[in-house]
């Protein structure tokens, strides 16, 4: 197996540059910059590439570019996701290709395989409220959507699925591609038997036994846009659309009220779902 990390960048700070060096001396791959200085003064980091996109394009557009430049790597076999303050022990990406492989002698059109997420501050599990996970012998669970950070999947699986949408910037990013490669005969899902400690948003608000994550107020733009894109593609699972849309209307009706700075985040929804009822390019 030939292994390439693929690391987006985004305004980092040292100790984020710091553990990506140290990755970068056991494994190939590409770190991508959409900071508005760079980060790096030279175009190689150990082992890996270093591209600087001179501003912010987006995370989607973003790995794209990564995956251009390994894929024209004809011996590389396989791709591992990494965000920037992913802190992941250096056999990290060794361990979820391993995994992946094991898993694919049973299930021969995986597409990507994601960690368990770990919260960053207590190591509690991120659980959803409404699936319940079956999980197979070999810690398999399937899911049809699994996020980008830490997770792994196959070139020659990139190269028929395709690239991201880079149109969609930032959020829905990987669960779209998900539900492409679904539509193309793929699964995808999570193992138990890898971890990584990831921090999702920047808040929480606890209602009931509910946990809310809270993001940054212009995430909802894009949370609201891409909604209502994604709503149109067939492809996009119809469970998904109903869940999706009845957390946005509820956001809409209790952020301005339960949340600190619910007032500004209110304000980008409502941008968003302007711009998302236009025609997407």
């Amino acid at each position: 197996m030939q292994i390439a990390v693929i690391t987006i960048l985004y305004n980092p700070r040292p100790t984020d540059l710091d553990h990506i060096c140290q990755l970068a001396e056991h494994y190939r791959g590409v770190v991508v910059d959409n900071s508005a200085t760079p980060s790096f003064a030279t175009g190689q980091i150990g082992q890996m590439d270093y591209i600087f996109n001179h501003g912010n394009l987006g995370i989607a557009e973003a790995q794209n570019c990564g995956l251009k430049r390994v894929l024209k790597d004809n011996r590389i076999t396989h791709v591992v996701f990494l965000d920037q303050d992913s802190r992941v022990t250096t056999d990290y990406p060794d361990l979820i290709t391993t995994q992946y492989e094991i898993i694919r002698e049973r299930q021969p059109h995986i597409a990507m395989l994601g960690p368990t997420v770990v919260r960053e501050d207590c190591g509690e599990e991120y659980r959803s409220a409404i699936h319940r996970d079956i999980m197979s012998e070999d810690g398999f669970i399937i899911r049809r959507d699994v996020i980008s950070s830490g997770s792994c999947v196959a070139t020659e699986v990139l190269r028929k699925v395709g690239l991201n949408d880079s149109q969609l910037f930032i959020d829905f990013v990987d669960f779209e591609w998900c539900w492409r490669a679904e539509a193309k005969g793929y699964i995808c899902g999570i193992t138990s038997k890898v971890q990584i400690r990831h921090k999702v948003g920047v808040d929480e608000l606890r209602i009931g036994k509910h946990t809310v994550i809270i993001s940054s107020p212009i995430r909802y733009y894009y949370t609201y846009r891409n909604y209502q894109w994604l709503l149109r593609r067939a492809y996009v699972p119809r469970q998904w659309k109903i869940a999706q849309g009845i957390k946005q209307l509820l956001r809409l009706i209790y952020f301005p009220f339960l949340v600190k700075g619910g007032c500004e985040r209110w304000k980008f929804m409502v941008k968003g779902l302007l711009a998302g009822l236009k025609k997407q390019d």
